[in-house]
């Protein structure tokens, strides 16, 4: 069955946290927990995404954060075709109904998906539900391995 569905993960995987600069901070005179100003679009993953987008839905599964921060420093509502927020949902990934309820926003079926995310057992729930999933490491290596799972 081909897909007809990638959904990402945001944090980790679609925006990236310069740690080294955080650590950095840390050990000066600015303290921060606040992530925020340490965010960015993986520019890989966002060319990934333009590329993608005519031929297939797109998605986004996020476990923290709000719609309005992400569409207002990211805009990634412009980049996806629907953005799930556990804290709009009552639930987060890795509970399976998250999953569910993409897919029917989606209209897909399991087998006709690709998730990607940094965090095993979220790939091993999608996994278990009958999506291909991709366990992010790296861009250059999940963009391989999307492209596998897509045929390109």
């Amino acid at each position: 069955m081909p897909v007809r569905a990638v959904i990402f993960d945001l944090g980790g995987v679609l925006i990236e946290i310069d740690w080294e600069r955080f650590k950095e901070d840390q050990s000066s005179e600015i303290m921060s927990q606040d992530l925020r100003p340490y965010e960015q679009l993986n520019a890989r993953m966002l060319r990934l995404l333009k590329r993608l987008r005519p031929m297939y839905k797109l998605a986004t599964i996020c476990n923290s954060g709000s719609r309005e921060a992400v569409n207002r420093k990211f805009q990634v509502g412009k980049l996806v075709d629907l953005m799930i927020f556990d804290g709009e949902e009552g639930i987060s990934k890795p509970d399976e109904r998250i999953y569910r309820l993409t897919l029917e926003r989606l209209n897909v079926r399991p087998e006709e998906a690709v998730f990607v995310d940094d965090k095993m057992e979220n790939v091993e729930a999608a996994r278990r539900l009958g999506l291909r999933a991709v366990h992010f490491k790296n861009a250059r290596q999940a963009i391989a391995e999307i492209e596998a799972a897509l045929l390109l």
